[in-house]
């Protein structure tokens, strides 16, 4: 009897919650059907940015739900808005694509797809960088090294690319003026050009993509040189042993005719010093007729011994330059005197100092341009070693001579 009575309890209270719950659902239904049955647009399947100069490009790929008719693109921080129609070229999944016009810096964005009646999708998330003149002024071009030679003919030799560089543009007037346009490639470190106008433009132009995926490519800052110098011509340039000049030097080795064969040799195709106290130890005087009136010299060149002895190779060194009548420009013997006499009387004969070596340490190689004011047209050039790096004067050694003309 008593199990009876409990099983009786037990009903009513199911019975009981049972109402309850069918009300509190029943409310909660009325609730959430008030004000109509909320309908979500689909949002994108996906979503990708790519950097132009200025201005992004987005692909939004479409789900294939026949409500979206348009979207939004906006910064989270609401200070760019985009609104764009959207125009299915085919039924079912699409991408369109838009490109956004945004000063340089970085964004958050915030997609959304919508429909009639102002029916949105959820919020799509993502960031983006934009790139512009910042970006560019940090770019860099490889350099150029320009050696123009006597014949119209030039070489241009060009320094590593900078990590990301594409290629580089070569831009230069050939002899007629006339602009030439090359191409040069990352792997490559020379070109090669058959003609161009002394003095006349280099432009050089690395190109760069910021991303893998950019859609535009960007140009560093051109820089500008000019074929301003040209390689003289060695086999009309001839030594002309005035009085006082330094000699062929030791007899078993090229003397003179080694300064100027375009190697830079070791023992015994050099010009080496007798080392017994004559013409040719430090210091000493060589004198040359560049072979015409037409140069205007801008830089020489001092290619030493490639092997042994950097010690003998000169510390201290003049280049003059002498335009006129050469039997009138004998000068007194660089021996007989101190340098600063000798310096006074090829003054006083209408020499030039065109550049003056001081304290070069051990470098086997001197090259030097002179200044544009301080040149002239010369034809006669001396070269006169004064101090040798290690202080003893009976020894000099030199290897290859090399002349430039403006």
């Amino acid at each position: 009897m008593k199990i009876s009575i409990v099983n009786k309890w037990i009903y009513v209270a199911l019975f009981s919650m049972a109402i309850i719950a069918c009300e509190t659902i029943e409310e909660t239904f009325e609730e959430f059907t008030l004000e109509g049955e909320t309908i979500y647009i689909g949002r994108p399947d996906s979503v990708i940015t790519a950097p132009g100069f200025e201005k992004l490009r987005f692909w939004v790929a479409l789900n294939a739900d026949p409500k979206i008719s348009k979207g939004l693109v906006e910064t989270t921080d609401g200070l760019v808005k985009h609104e764009f129609d959207i125009v299915r070229t085919k039924n079912g999944k699409d991408t369109i694509q838009f490109d956004l016009p945004l000063e340089e810096g970085e964004y958050s964005f915030d997609l959304y797809l919508m429909g009639e009646h102002g029916k949105s999708s959820v919020r799509t998330e993502f960031g983006a960088k934009v790139y512009g003149d910042n970006y560019r002024g940090t770019l860099l071009n490889r350099t150029p090294a320009v050696s123009a030679s006597f014949d119209g003919t030039a070489n241009i030799f060009w320094s590593d690319p900078a990590e990301g560089a594409i290629e580089t543009i070569l831009k230069y007037e050939d002899a007629a003026g006339t602009e030439q346009t090359v191409t040069v490639a990352n792997e490559d470190s020379e070109t090669s050009v058959d003609s161009y106008k002394l003095g006349g433009k280099i432009t050089v132009t690395s190109t760069y993509k910021p991303t893998e995926n950019a859609i535009e490519i960007f140009e560093a800052l051109p820089v500008e040189t000019t074929f301003d110098l040209y390689k003289m011509d060695k086999g009309i340039i001839v030594p002309l042993l005035l009085a006082g000049d330094a000699g062929d030097g030791h007899p078993d080795t090229g003397g003179y005719a080694s300064l100027f064969d375009d190697q830079v040799a070791d023992w015994p195709d050099l010009w080496h010093s007798n080392g017994d106290g004559g013409d040719s130890d430090y210091p000493f005087v060589m004198t040359f007729d560049l072979g015409t009136d037409n140069a205007r010299p801008g830089k020489f060149r001092l290619d030493g011994r490639p092997g042994c002895c950097t010690g003998r190779q000169p510390a201290d060194l003049q280049i003059w330059g002498f335009s006129g009548d050469i039997l009138t420009a004998v000068t007194a013997n660089i021996k007989d005197g101190t340098i600063a006499e000798w310096e006074a009387d090829a003054a006083a004969k209408g020499w030039v100092k065109l550049h003056q070596v001081t304290n070069n340490a051990d470098e086997k190689t001197i090259e030097v341009e002179f200044n544009e004011a301080n040149t002239a047209n010369y034809r006669y050039i001396r070269i006169v070693p004064t101090r040798p790096i290690d202080g003893n004067e009976t020894v000099a050694n030199l290897s290859e001579f090399t002349f430039w003309s403006r």
